[in-house]
């Protein structure tokens, strides 16, 4: 993190307390809740990222009581949720997390000085048998747990009873929180089911509930989710039991009604005990990270003769993708090794398609580790399912001189078997995985000719003209149709963005669009795809801006012409990815890195935020890592490399 001069400093103070301010009467659409989380406070050197010092949080609580902010209860919140009352001006709750003795030895005391409110969430399994691997210091007692919970100044929050500690979820090893995934269990050689994850997590919750009521006399009405992870199923089984508020580790502002799902929390670690960045910190950037993105075939990564193989592959990409410097990854996770886009099988655990090789789990996992994000690279209509009982309404129909034509390889976004279908396999796909986000494939189009099925026809005349046959086709450049097409297919992603989210909460979601889409609107009767609409229903939208694709005979020119459509949207640079090829796949040969640069940097000088390009060939080192790294990388260049660049390109310019 950048150390900030003090005049930047006051200058983002005065930014961050005046967008609270703005937010002064806390109803329950206002993000002006911040909440802050803290660990061990030692009075001596801090040794681990979760302790700060005494003095830290001293003069992080003095910096809020002098700057017009008002510390919260937990019960103030409650109540300001159900309307018994409003919250003050920039609202701050403090909360501790594991129950450290140094929270009774000094913040309590500093707490009752100041008559401040907080909360401390106790892991029940740990105060009697404190485990030596995951905490930095000593506990409190029940004792003096219950000594804090009767005060009235401090919630006494529920850390679970038992599930702070990492569970095994791919067949590789990979391991993550015990409430983020299900389980693999190595010695069946299979996964948790669903049920067995469920009963697992009512048992902890029933546990820990049993075990306040004997030590507490109450029983604990807020979860902090274990490492900040949880996912819808957990969250449900919570609120059965009495829970009314949640919290992550998530960054961000929260209004009442986040609290009632999760909350966000700003984690104060060692590294803000200076004040500038503390307050760098919890000031939230209205323009989003720049997005630096590769996107990567897993078929390129995989080898079918050898598992080695196939993990000695996925590290030398992974040292690229570091080496590379960029920020996020969509990563392939369906399978298409002859290229033909139509997919038949996929790399992780389902119930609908063939797998391939049980991959992308672990592959994400590796991935994220290094600090990358990970988007699953998902397909939507174009899937070949494996069975021949599916009735023909789930399947495209295309309309060929006057005749009616059934794609097997195609699904309806017409069908609620189609969606039945998709949700059950994009489910599956955030159950078993760690992801980020998903980026739809560019198969969630429909062309001119497509789209007439029964169910999509009387759906279509019962809204335009009830007296219509269902047997009549619409024409293809009628505005009414095109836009029906449309919002069926954005209708359809939506409800798999839900599926995705009950396991994966904060997932983000991009989509893939076509150049012309964007450049020309009436082509949305050749894609049924809509830049506005997308911009409306997704994080992201990712431009395929294809120069050699696209028969391009000046990019440059093109590009312009494509950022200067963007820009007329008030989100467009901010959601829009802008996806250049590497590759010509009309000529079969790669993309000479100099043009995919300068390709780059006209981008950003036209204004691009976000960046990213497809494919990627560790093997051949296309592009170039050395030339592309330059716009990719998110990290800063040391001198010795700039010269380096200079002297292998000659003195080029940078």
């Amino acid at each position: 993190m950048k150390v900030l001069k003090t005049g930047v400093v006051l200058f983002i103070l005065s930014l961050f307390v005046a967008r609270l301010s703005a937010g002064a009467e806390t109803g329950k659409g206002k993000k002006n809740i911040l909440v802050l989380n803290y660990h061990h406070i030692t009075s001596g050197s801090v040794k681990n990222p979760d302790t700060n010092t005494q003095k830290t949080l001293a003069q992080q609580i003095e910096f809020f009581r002098t700057h017009g902010f008002h510390f919260v209860s937990v019960q103030d919140l409650v109540d300001a949720a159900k309307g018994k009352k409003k919250l003050p001006q920039k609202p701050v709750l403090l909360t501790f997390d594991d129950a450290y003795v140094s929270f009774y030895n000094f913040v309590f005391p500093l707490l009752k000085e100041l008559k401040c409110p907080a909360m401390v969430a106790v892991v029940g399994s740990w105060i009697d048998h404190p485990p030596k691997e995951y905490l930095v210091a000593p506990l409190m007692t029940w004792k003096e747990i219950r000594e804090v919970a009767e005060s009235g100044l401090v919630e006494v929050a529920s850390h679970s009873y038992n599930l702070h500690h990492s569970v095994q979820y791919t067949p590789q090893g990979n391991v993550t929180a015990a409430v983020a995934a299900l389980r693999y269990l190595p010695k069946l050689k299979r996964y948790e089911t669903l049920d067995e994850y469920k009963k697992r997590i009512k048992k902890d919750f029933g546990k820990q509930k049993a075990l306040f009521l004997k030590k507490l006399g109450m029983i604990p009405r807020i979860m902090v989710w274990p490492y900040g992870r949880f996912n819808d199923v957990a969250l449900k089984i919570a609120k059965q039991t009495g829970i009314l508020f949640t919290f992550s580790t998530e960054e961000g502002l929260n209004t009442l009604n986040d609290l009632q799902r999760c909350g966000k929390r700003f984690y104060i670690e060692a590294n803000l005990a200076h004040m500038d960045r503390f307050i760098s910190f919890i000031t939230q950037k209205d323009q989003p990270d720049q997005l630096r993105v590769a996107q990567i075939d897993l078929d390129l990564i995989y080898d079918p003769h050898s598992v080695e193989q196939t993990d000695k592959n996925l590290g030398l990409l992974i040292d690229r993708l570091v080496d590379m410097g960029v920020s996020t990854v969509f990563l392939q996770a369906f399978a298409d090794p002859d290229g033909d886009g139509i997919v038949k099988s996929v790399y992780f655990p389902n119930h609908i398609l063939p797998v391939r090789a049980d991959i992308f789990g672990h592959a994400c996992h590796q991935i994220m580790i290094r600090g990358i994000q990970v988007f699953a690279w998902m397909p939507t209509l174009g899937i070949e399912l494996p069975e021949k009982g599916y009735s023909d309404d789930v399947f495209i129909h295309r309309l060929v001189n006057e005749k009616i034509h059934v794609d097997r390889r195609r699904l309806s976004p017409f069908s609620p078997n189609t969606a039945k279908i998709l949700r059950s396999l994009y489910e599956d796909l955030a159950a078993h995985s760690l992801i980020s986000g998903v980026l739809f494939q560019d198969d969630a189009t429909l062309s001119d000719t497509e789209g007439n099925n029964p169910a999509a026809l009387r759906k279509f005349w019962g809204q335009t003209q009830p007296k219509a046959s269902e047997h009549k086709f619409p024409a293809s450049d009628n505005p009414r149709w095109i836009i029906f097409k449309t919002k069926a297919i954005d209708t359809l992603l939506s409800s798999l963005g839900k599926c995705v989210r009950i396991y994966r909460p904060f997932a983000k979601f991009a989509r893939n669009i076509f150049a012309e889409a964007v450049l020309n609107p009436k082509s949305q009767e050749w894609f049924a795809q809509s830049y506005p609409l997308m911009l409306k229903q997704n994080d992201f939208v990712v431009i395929m801006a294809y120069p050699k694709m696209e028969k391009v005979r000046k990019p440059g020119n093109w590009l312009k012409d494509l950022v200067s459509v963007v820009k007329r949207y008030p989100d467009g640079i901010r959601k829009t990815v802008f996806k250049l090829q590497t590759y010509d796949w009309q000529k079969e040969q790669w993309i000479d890195s100099d043009t995919i640069l300068k390709w780059m940097r006209e981008l950003e000088a036209l204004g691009a935020w976000h960046l990213a390009y497809y494919p990627d060939n560790v093997f051949k080192n296309e592009p170039n890592l050395g030339k592309v790294r330059l716009e990719m990388s998110t990290k800063d260049f040391s001198m010795a490399e700039y010269k380096k660049f200079l002297k292998e390109n000659k003195g080029g310019q940078l």
